[in-house]
């Protein structure tokens, strides 16, 4: 871990308490504001949208203007957004500086192409997935400190309280060196080094399956409440083992290929859905909130397969395209869910089941289509050997250091 990375995982943690402290309960405010069910699907749906707008293009300025300038960008944008949204009083304008908030998610493409750029490639998975663990690490205490703040002042006030972290967070992320900005290809040199079969395929196939699993989540506070009697403090509490969940799955899939968190997470969303439809305990709530944190740990993995898929000069749009397809898959997701809320709200997690076993099995599809075949195994030297082949042998290194001091002579 190098000085960046300790400064953005303190950063990240922080911010993760603060939004932890309000994301939750943002469909229970939007709720007190008089928004409906449908709306409320809508407007968590147009949160996404302008995430996945902004996606593309801050990728491609990162490329082009460095991957710390767009990040400290959507700091300060994220904590003037909040601020404005402790302000707002009724529902238009929260809603608007809730969107301004939601487009700061390009901050995405550029972060995870910063850290792409500085992680070494054998350790890339494990990075992302402690990075990720160390904002979720934040986040899992953000709504019991929400669920609290929200019984006492209400639920306006959680939006001034997630400020007060962000400005500290924001002050932390301008210790980020700027990293070198390297040529992109130019015209269909552009083009193929992004869209190649295997990364266009990837990125449907895990588009497919966020869309799946994520349309059990985004009404899930609403059927918490009105449909399992549940209080802000019990709400906050299931979404703080949401939280613990998110970081330990972060730091035991980050173990593995990225292949198998992938097929996990959408196991363990499964077995979410099957414990919201059927139980009314707390601790087995708390349960199926703990294992949906393999959700958000399987999009981190994902991150880190993309980059087999794609040139280093071209990271940064490919992961900002990836976002935004994961994005749009969010949004139509939210709609979809807020109509299936208002005519079933069990349905959510029904129709949520059929299609992540679809999902699953066009993912498991993929990587077996996909698989390194045993001959480019076996020709394939190991990184301790290509490690041990750049180094030079004893008789070469005097060669070397007779040249260049016979240079200097």
């Amino acid at each position: 871990m190098n000085r960046d990375f300790m400064f953005l995982i303190l950063s990240l943690m922080i911010w993760g308490i603060g939004e932890g402290s309000f994301y939750s309960f943002i469909p229970l405010y939007l709720e007190q504001l008089g928004a409906k069910a449908v709306q409320i699907g809508a407007i968590l749906g147009g949160f996404s949208f302008a995430a996945m707008l902004c996606h593309l293009p801050a990728g491609y300025l990162a490329d082009k203007f460095g991957r710390r300038t767009i990040i400290v960008s959507a700091w300060a944008i994220g904590f003037i957004a909040t601020i404005f949204m402790f302000l707002s009083k009724s529902l238009p304008p929260f809603v608007l500086f809730l969107f301004l908030y939601g487009a700061t998610g390009f901050v995405l493409a550029p972060m995870n192409s910063y850290i792409t750029h500085a992680a070494p490639k054998e350790s890339l998975t494990r990075i992302l997935t402690i990075i990720s663990a160390s904002y979720n690490f934040g986040f899992m205490f953000g709504p019991l400190i929400g669920g609290f703040l929200a019984e006492h002042f209400g639920l306006r006030n959680l939006f001034l309280f997630a400020a007060i972290l962000f400005s500290f967070s924001t002050l932390l992320i301008f210790s980020l060196r700027p990293q070198p900005v390297n040529p992109t290809p130019k015209g269909m040199a552009f083009i193929r080094s992004i869209f190649n079969l295997r990364f266009s395929a990837f990125i449907i196939v895990i588009g497919l399956e966020i869309f799946a699993t994520y349309l059990a989540q985004p009404l899930s506070p609403n059927y918490l409440q009105n449909q399992k009697l549940l209080s802000f403090s019990s709400i906050g509490f299931l979404f703080f083992a949401n939280g613990v969940g998110i970081v330990a799955f972060n730091l035991i899939l980050g173990a593995f290929l990225p292949f198998v968190g992938i097929l996990v997470g959408q196991l363990l969303v499964i077995f979410f859905c099957l414990l919201l439809l059927n139980t009314t305990s707390l601790p087995l709530l708390a349960l199926a909130f703990f294992i949906l944190g393999s959700f958000r740990a399987a999009r981190t993995v994902s991150v880190a397969q993309l980059r087999n898929y794609v040139k280093p000069e071209s990271m940064g749009l490919a992961y900002g395209f990836a976002e935004s397809v994961f994005a749009l898959a969010m949004i139509l997701a939210s709609f979809f869910a807020g109509y299936l809320y208002e005519n079933n709200p069990r349905s959510m997690y029904s129709i949520s089941i059929l299609l992540t076993l679809l999902a699953l099995a066009g993912t498991g599809t993929f990587f077996y289509l996909t698989r390194p075949s045993k001959q480019t195994l076996d020709r394939s030297p190991s990184l301790l050997e290509k490690h041990r082949e750049s180094i030079p042998s004893d008789s070469e290194q005097i060669s070397i250091n007779n040249k260049s001091v016979s240079q200097i002579d």
